[in-house]
């Protein structure tokens, strides 16, 4: 299991547990879910930190491969 599919797990047991405490205590506003919500936003953060990385790590390497051409104008 890589890291990717780790913290995707994570999120839904969290999002999971999240809703089963909405539905044991009866309110979104019950510290118990809130502090739940807190906990699944951190791990929805991670995953967003980590693909931007991903996506930056990506785009930086297509860009040192491109060639560059050189173009002579005539005089």
């Amino acid at each position: 299991m890589n890291i990717d599919e780790s913290l995707t797990k994570q999120m839904e047991s969290a999002r999971q547990r999240m809703y089963d405490l909405y539905k044991q205590h009866g309110s979104i506003g019950h510290a118990c879910v809130l502090e739940q919500s807190m906990i699944l936003d951190e791990l929805i953060n991670q995953y967003n930190r980590m693909n931007q990385t991903k996506k930056l790590h990506h785009y930086v390497q297509s860009d040192l491969q491109s060639s560059c051409k050189t173009i002579t104008l005539a005089t």
